[in-house]
């Protein structure tokens, strides 16, 4: 029996290889193209049981290509998309009703994974005699009816294009192919400068320096290109290299032009760049004095089938010219001891400052967090012929403080970091406020402002700090259709109850967002969500859990966490190496006529060569039912 059974099964799969041979066939360059129109239907909206229509087109045909036979193939994922029917158009808009009977249909066939299309004339002589033959301009060549019955992504694929002359010898023409898509558009990635900004006057002819682009929230790139340009009078590029988010084995096509200031980066990949890293390091040489913008342009991100990835940017800047710099000291203050009544001191602070001769600034503060007790103007520098003038209102929340130098003071000038001003607090309650510096003004000793910037502070009695301990899924490989567990443990470090949503990708999709309620401080929680697959491509899926930022949380590296890759198998893999091959036939050959626990009674046992992977359709059983599903998906790989 079993050696009948294996002598099915071989039929069966070398029927299955039969169907996936395909003739090559080598495009010439040629202004005649045959292609599918729209070259993209994009739309969310398609879900399944929808349908959508494309066509085969043809264009610049010219009469002496002598067209008169006309053959393709358009394939597709059949787990996204079924094909539904096929009108042929351009012979019969071409060939008068009369000798409709002159149109010889070859090939028009629908299946659920490809149409067939093969047309010419039964005579070709009458054809040209009466004046319909050969065809030549732009044409509708036919329109195909397709029905959704997935979700995903996948290309429109002419697999085979033929164009046959009178004397029936090939006609040289290109092929562009169409896609398909209806998954929601991964979040947009930012592509950023970093550091963001390099200002450092220590930073001369011919000091070297580097800066990285960088990329947050990489799903499914596979491939990316950028330019970087710049001021060449302040800075040029010495090299540029891959960053250490591109995978050794990667070698980046990069272009230095210090001519035009910019350089270039390209880079395309085998498999998914996902997640957050650097993409390139760029060292740049000091030439003089000066500010220039890092401006990032020419961003492309792309997929694998070469459709274009939603992006931001943010450029960087550098500058190594003085810049007085007003400053909160320390910046930011994070103590779950400082809870009411307690009090403590800040700094605000001058640097890098020439010709000073008067400064003022504005400190604003939550007034139902923090109380201001008392503002200490400091003698800088020792010197203290100046009029001061401060105000404190804990209604608003604000300290203002006013200083004016006058005669026989001395105009001030120093680099390093000094206080102007000591301002003690209280704390009113547990909370967490900005300390903002606002309204703030430098002036020298002719009265003209000077130019500076402003660093705000921080105050934090209430620590707020949520994490993602761990993600992991159990099954982790099964057949599309079938459910996994995805399991993760969040985490309450900070010190009061939080709220917050935990949102759980597979390749970067948003799979499902569960709402975690007054979680204590200092436990965990384990949240189970069920993924049912039965819309998912086969495929690898790489799983990650994100916890938005939570208001005043300031250590939010352990709110995304990327763990564990689940494989959603083909139907027939069964031995879940990601292709349907002659291993799995002789796994189910194996297991043929075995059944699983329970089958025919409670307490049944299994079959010895029980095998639950060879039960592709479910029912307990490993049968013919199961073979006719490997057969049906033999060769096929992810």
């Amino acid at each position: 029996m079993l050696k009948r059974f294996m002598a099915i099964v071989f039929v069966v799969l070398l029927t299955s290889l039969l169907c996936f041979v395909v003739i090559p066939y080598a495009h010439a360059s040629s202004p005649i193209t045959l292609y599918v129109s729209p070259s993209q239907v994009v739309n969310q909206a398609l879900v399944p049981g929808t349908t959508f229509n494309v066509s085969i087109n043809i264009e610049n045909v010219p009469l002496s290509a002598s067209l008169v036979g006309i053959q393709f193939n358009l394939t597709w994922d059949p787990t996204l998309l079924q094909g539904i029917s096929m009108q042929e158009v351009v012979f019969h808009e071409t060939v008068p009703s009369s000798d409709y009977s002159n149109i010889w249909t070859l090939t028009n066939i629908v299946a659920n994974n490809s149409v067939a299309y093969a047309y010419t004339y039964v005579s070709i002589t009458d054809a040209i005699a009466g004046g319909y033959a050969p065809i030549s301009g732009n044409y509708t060549v036919a329109n195909i009816a397709l029905k959704v019955i997935g979700t995903g992504e996948c290309m429109l694929h002419l697999a085979v294009s033929k164009l046959g002359d009178s004397s029936g010898s090939p006609i040289a023409h290109n092929t562009t192919d169409g896609f398909f898509s209806n998954l929601p558009p991964p979040p947009p990635a930012l592509i950023y400068v970093d550091p963001s900004a390099i200002s450092n006057v220590s930073l001369v002819p011919p000091d070297n320096f580097t800066v990285d682009v960088s990329i947050i929230n990489a799903s499914r790139v596979y491939g990316l290109e950028f330019q970087l340009s710049f001021n060449t009078s302040v800075l040029l590029a010495n090299s540029i290299t891959s960053g250490s988010f591109i995978p050794g084995s990667v070698t980046p096509s990069t272009l230095i032009d210090n001519t035009d200031g910019y350089v270039e980066f390209n880079v395309s990949l085998s498999s998914a760049l996902d997640g957050s890293g650097a993409l390139a390091t760029i060292s740049f040489q000091v030439q003089t004095l000066g500010n220039t913008v890092l401006h990032l342009y020419g961003v492309q991100l792309v997929d694998s089938f070469g459709q274009a990835l939603p992006y931001t940017t943010a450029d960087g800047s550098f500058d190594n010219v003085l810049l007085a710099k007003f400053r909160v000291d320390p910046p930011s203050i994070i103590d779950p001891s400082l809870v009411p009544p307690a009090t403590f001191m800040i700094n605000v602070t001058l640097e890098e400052v020439r010709d000073l001769y008067g400064y003022q600034f504005n400190l604003t503060f939550d007034p139902n967090v923090l109380v201001c007790l008392q503002v200490e103007i400091q003698d800088v520098l020792n010197e203290t012929n100046y009029i001061p003038n401060q105000n404190i209102d804990n209604v608003n929340g604000f300290t203002f403080i006013n200083v004016t130098y006058y005669s026989p003071a001395v105009p001030l000038n120093f680099d390093s970091q000094l206080p102007v001003a000591a301002i003690e607090f209280r704390v009113k309650s547990l909370g967490a406020t900005d300390l903002n510096l606002t309204d703030t003004g430098l002036v020298d000793s002719s009265g003209q402002p000077i130019t500076h910037e402003d660093f705000n502070g921080f105050f934090q009695s209430l620590i707020v700090d949520v994490g993602v301990l761990s993600l992991s899924a159990s099954p982790t490989a099964f057949y599309k259709g079938q459910s996994t567990n995805i399991t993760s443990i969040v985490t309450n470090e900070g010190n009061a109850t939080e709220s917050f949503v935990l949102n759980i990708y597979y390749n970067g999709t948003l799979l499902t967002t569960v709402n975690v309620t007054s979680l204590a401080p200092s436990t965990n929680a384990t949240i189970t969500v069920t993924w049912n697959t039965t819309v998912i491509t086969p495929d690898y899926y790489q799983l990650s859990a994100q916890i938005p930022p939570l208001p005043y949380e300031t250590h939010i590296s352990d709110n995304n966490i990327t763990d564990g890759i689940v494989m959603v198998k083909i139907p027939g893999d069964i031995n879940g190496d990601g292709t349907v091959d002659i291993y799995d036939a002789l796994l189910a050959a194996a297991a043929f006529g075995s059944h699983g626990p329970n089958y025919a009674y409670a307490g049944q046992p299994a079959s010895p060569n029980w095998n639950p992977a060879a039960d592709l359709n479910g029912d307990n059983i490993i049968d013919i039912y199961d073979v006719i599903i490997l057969a049906a998906h033999f060769g096929q790989s992810i």
